[in-house]
């Protein structure tokens, strides 16, 4: 590609004529320049060239066929100019160089060619995996088969990134063993998603956990962390891996960073290179070179051909180089993404495609002190079944009935059930830097408080706003902290009590939830929900579940799990199963099905035959006492939030009424003064508007003023104009003058009382 070196021009102060052209698609491009340049000799060879003059996106400029593209130029140069002429470089000038037939590129001086015969297709997804995505990422799929599996997935987060990849990475199974790498929280995830979706058993999965372990010959899956991809980089180059997955693709932005010099070699060098990442661009188009490179390196070649051709690059003010962090023909650069390199869609875009709600099983690693402990604690149960003793309710609940053994027992699961929470803060904070990184505002729920405030710290330590309600915000300070959540966009964390915040509360300016630890009553984790997925909510809720390996966590889900289908059954007629759903953060999909909801056989039932609720008999009492408690609720917070209405409303009322009232003083207040100020002005004389009988209409204008409403005064005679008026313009002519005390005489707002325009307003 050639371009033209902003630095052999040394930058001068004076701005040279050009014309630049940007590439928009197979067929067209876009030309622009200096305005002064588009003489009348100019204009007349662009229109015999079939050009066309467009506003695109509030870029003016002419559209040239690209047929008509090298003649134009050939017409440009013979004016024989100093206009300086930015041509397509030359690679763009031919399209068909651009198919995925073969990439060649150098490395390390020696050229790579890679080759493809284009034999596969979509017809050979496996049919159960097929019949499990949404229509949007089987296009996702046929787009990677297009360019051969080698892809920027650059979907929103919660659309189904981790399904899609390993969907396209099934179809290349020759090239196998797979290669997948990924921030350090994410490894067990990546287990837990393969078992699931391509039904492989834990043994043909290697999680590479420090940088002394081998790489197993019989591994069909290997999967290791950006960081210890530094420690066995001789390791995998040796290995020669011919397909491979990238989570969280961003990591590797900065060519100068260690794990990005060792990783983006093996990912250039493989057939099929899948990345991954919700945030693609970044800041800066210079951001996004390291993972251009790594798919198509023929037409991204080197950082300099790219850096003046999409970075607008300037002489640095600090140094002797050239700075490349601005932007520049980014229609060209949005067009190649779309066509050869990328695809992205926003949750938005998909919204129709979605469940309102769905819930996502993210597993993470527990810290080995407290995984320990925690072991050592259920060995002193002897036999006794873990989950059937959770499944009690009484297990955690105090009460001087208990015998001494069910106190023994309690008080080790109340123990281990802390320690489920300590166990998790390393991997938690890991899991929502994901998030942040991502730039996702989500709710954080948790029970202990040493959680709560490991997560705040972070927040601190990373100058991330955030809010907090627990046990100990009041009920002012709780309100507050709500509106703030709701109206800022720079607060990106609510930081919550799962007890004390999960009732009472509209949390609607977030879409994603985050429960660093569950509570063992599921009325309460529902309630917890529903603080985003309610009315005013416009996206899919995610609910992510980090699920702690080695804890407690497995076992209370699993309660939650049964507790939630008998309730949600009883009452809404539909099958809430969290079993169901065992995902990363990544995949928001549901098991099995491709249907927006998941309805149990008898929640079908209500869609055809009418639904008939599940006799009383069948429930015991801890589902009575559960469903008691979901509806008391229920009802307890439709009650408060009527009443939260019905006061907003009549403080509203209240605000209009003194605001009208202050803004009619003032009004009244200042047309005197402007008044006396013109009486008293040498530019006019009392005697001229007394003859003129103008005195008397405006001194009749100003005793009306008790009866005017000046919310609705003409704009002319707004209280910030008379203020204006009145401190102002000493070159006001008599004239000017006379017209404005003409204007306090004959714009007259309606007369309605205040009380029927505030009424009118509130209503």
């Amino acid at each position: 590609m050639q371009f033209l070196n902003p630095k052999k021009q040394k930058f001068q102060q004076i701005q040279k004529q050009e014309f630049n052209f940007q590439l928009l698609d197979e067929n067209r491009v876009f030309m622009t320049g200096t305005f002064t340049a588009f003489t009348d000799n100019v204009k007349q060879y662009i229109k015999q060239n079939d050009g066309s003059f467009q506003n695109l996106d509030g870029e003016k400029g002419w559209i040239i066929p690209i047929g008509n593209y090298q003649n134009l130029i050939t017409n440009l140069k013979s004016e024989q100019s100093e206009v300086v002429i930015k041509q397509l470089p030359q690679l763009l000038q031919k399209l068909q160089n651009l198919n995925m037939k073969e990439i060649k590129y150098f490395e390390n001086g020696q050229l790579v060619t890679l080759k493809y015969d284009n034999q596969i297709r979509y017809e050979q997804l496996d049919k159960t995996l097929d019949e499990t995505l949404y229509q949007y990422q089987r296009d996702c799929v046929k787009q990677g088969l297009k360019f051969n599996g080698r892809i920027l997935i650059a979907d929103d987060m919660g659309v189904g990134k981790t399904v899609q990849s390993l969907a396209l990475a099934s179809m290349y199974k020759q090239n196998w063993p797979l290669l997948i790498m990924c921030p350090s929280p994410l490894r067990l995830n990546w287990q837990d998603e393969i078992i699931h979706w391509l039904k492989l058993h834990k043994t043909d999965i290697q999680l590479i956990n420090c940088g002394r372990e081998g790489i197993r010959m019989n591994a069909k899956i290997v999967v290791v962390s950006y960081d210890i991809c530094a420690k066995i980089k001789d390791n995998l180059m040796s290995r020669k891996f011919q397909i491979c997955i990238a989570d969280e693709c961003h990591y590797l932005k900065s060519p100068s960073a260690i794990r990005s010099q060792v990783c983006v070699p093996i990912l250039r060098q493989c057939m099929q290179t899948i990345l991954l990442t919700g945030t693609p661009a970044l800041s800066k188009p210079k951001d996004l070179f390291n993972l251009l490179n790594i798919i198509r390196p023929d037409i991204f070649g080197n950082f300099k051909e790219f850096g003046y051709r999409y970075c607008d690059p300037k002489l640095s003010r600090f140094t002797k180089g050239i700075d490349f962090d601005g932007a520049s023909n980014l229609k060209e650069l949005h067009f190649l993404l779309r066509n050869y390199i990328m695809i992205r869609r926003l949750k938005k875009d998909v919204l129709s495609q979605l469940p309102e709600k769905r819930r996502v099983k993210v597993r993470i690693p527990g810290e080995t002190s407290q995984v320990k402990q925690i072991g050592a604690l259920l060995n002193q149960l002897g036999n006794i079944d873990i989950q059937q003793l959770i499944n009690k309710d009484a297990i955690f609940q105090e009460s001087k009935d208990q015998s001494e053994q069910l106190l023994t027992i309690n008080s080790i699961l109340q123990k281990c059930y802390m320690l489920t929470g300590q166990a998790k803060i390393k991997a938690i904070k890991d899991y929502i830097s994901t998030l942040f990184e991502n730039e996702i505002k989500f709710l954080f729920f948790a029970h202990h408080q040493d959680v709560l405030d490991a997560v705040q710290e972070y927040c601190i330590q990373n100058e991330i706003q955030y809010m907090r309600i627990d046990g100990n915000v009041g009920v002012e300070q709780r309100h507050l902290n709500v509106q703030m959540f709701q109206n800022n966009d720079e607060i990106r964390i609510a930081i919550l009590s799962v007890t004390s915040a999960n009732y009472g509360i509209t949390l609607t300016a977030a879409s994603t939830i985050v429960f660093g630890e569950m509570h063992w009553t599921p009325a309460i984790m529902m309630q917890a929900e529903d603080r985003a997925h309610r009315i005013g909510q416009v996206q899919c809720v995610d609910c992510h579940y980090l699920i702690g390996d080695g804890t407690l966590d497995d076992h209370i889900f699993n309660k939650i799990e049964n507790k939630m289908n008998t309730v949600s059954n009883f009452i809404d007629g539909q099958n809430q199963n969290l079993g169901a759903l065992e995902f990363s953060a990544d995949e928001v999909l549901v098991k099995g099905t491709s249907k927006p909801t998941l309805i149990s056989d008898k929640g079908q039932s209500v869609l055809q035959e009418g639904y008939v609720q599940p006799s009383i008999q069948s429930l015991t009492e801890d589902d009575i006492e559960e469903i008691y408690q979901l509806l008391e609720s229920r009802s307890k917070e439709k009650q408060e939030q009527q009443e939260a209405e019905s006061q907003l409303k009549l403080n509203q009322k209240k605000k209009q009424v003194e605001l009208s009232s202050q803004v009619k003083n003032q009004c009244s207040t200042l047309k005197q003064q402007l008044l006396d100020k013109f009486l008293t002005s040498n530019k006019i004389k009392k005697e001229v508007i007394e003859d003129n009988k103008e005195f008397n209409k405006i001194q009749k204008v100003i005793e009306e003023n008790k009866q005017l409403t000046y919310g609705k005064l003409p704009q002319k005679l707004s209280y910030e104009y008379l203020q204006s008026r009145l401190n102002g313009d000493s070159k006001s002519t008599e004239s000017g003058q006379k017209k404005l005390l003409l204007k306090l005489t004959k714009q007259q707002p309606s007369l309605n009382s205040q009380e029927d325009v505030i009424d009118q307003q509130v209503n």
